[in-house]
């Protein structure tokens, strides 16, 4: 029978958050430290290593076998290995599963994507945890996404499925850092949203943020939904824009999926229901396949940070028999 603890490590590019989880996704412990990342991989491994101990004592004595770690990629789950991590600039090709595996002896260490982690961490105990088909976009500085089909995380035969960020919604559009152009994540990101706003007011569009783009000041996605709100039109019509492409992101997830609920997590849902739900809702039900009567759900996620950390647990735990 799997041990009724397991310990999740979520690691950012800011810091490396952890936690010990029951059979229910329940975190009975946690712990955060910063990456300091830029003192290289080695370091930072290290800082991965001591919190696993520190999560192994606060067990008290209790069973725990597995450690999952959700890491930025691409990675390779079967290979335990992060190709290339955006926040961690020299972290290429770093065998990680296997340098952690060395230093916790007796512990199985899983390697999964931390969007993916994340996903599953909303679909064992937070929105999704009455559905077995789901899928979830990380709304950040980028797109991240997850997808649940029948229960199982869906990784793929490369370990890169669920990567909803890059989905090309505009072909020839705008470049992303990626290689391809029109990715999801360059017009519905918290980053994109900012940068959209700041490219139309420098080719002449009138908005209240006009002064603050001019003096070169960096205004974020909080700030477009602000002057949005306060009436501003240009704003207005870049938040609409982001969601219609997001509710566009959905309409291609039910084709291919067909997922009971669609859940929206990151800093963006701090817009709320009536600010995101909504326009996406609206969006979506004129966009959406008319011919089939069912249309997924949509929501909010509701673990906020921890999801990473009971997700990447929950991962870990499923590699044990039984």
């Amino acid at each position: 029978m799997p041990s009724a603890l397991a310990i999740g490590i979520d690691l950012g590019g800011t810091n490396i958050k952890g936690g010990l989880c029951d059979a229910a996704g329940r975190l009975v412990a946690q712990r955060a430290v910063p990456t300091e990342g830029e003192r290289g991989p080695d370091h930072v491994i290290g800082r991965m290593a001591s919190m696993a101990r520190d999560l192994l004592a606060a067990a008290g004595g209790q069973s725990v076998r597995v450690l999952g770690v959700g890491a930025p990629g691409p990675i390779s789950h079967a290979r335990g290995v992060i190709f290339r991590a955006p926040n961690l600039p020299q972290w290429i090709n770093i065998p990680l599963r296997d340098r952690l595996s060395d230093a916790l002896p007796g512990l199985v260490v899983v390697l999964e994507n931390d969007a993916n982690a994340a996903a599953y961490g909303e679909f064992v105990a937070g929105a999704g945890a009455d559905v077995e088909d789901m899928a979830m976009l990380t709304l950040g500085t980028g797109v991240g996404g997850g997808v649940v089909v029948a229960g199982r995380l869906v990784r793929g035969a490369f370990d890169n499925a669920g990567e909803i960020g890059h989905m090309i919604i505009e072909p020839a559009g705008r470049p992303c850092p990626c290689g391809q152009r029109g990715c999801l994540e360059r017009y519905a990101s918290a980053n994109a949203i900012a940068e959209r706003t700041a490219e139309a007011i420098a080719g002449g569009a009138r908005s209240t943020l006009a002064a603050r783009v001019s003096s070169g000041e960096r205004i974020t996605s909080a700030d477009v939904l602000a002057a949005a709100r306060a009436g501003d039109t240009l704003a207005a019509q870049v938040w609409d824009s982001a969601c219609r492409y997001l509710a566009l992101a959905v309409v291609n997830i039910q084709h291919l999926y067909n997922p009971q609920l669609v859940v929206f997590s990151g800093g963006l849902i701090q817009a709320g229901a009536e600010h995101l739900l909504v326009p996406i809702q609206r969006h979506f039900d004129l966009l959406r396949w008319k011919i089939a009567p069912d249309a997924p759900r949509l929501a909010l996620a509701t673990l906020g940070t921890d999801a990473g950390v009971i997700g990447a647990a929950a991962l870990a735990r499923e590699t044990l028999p039984g």
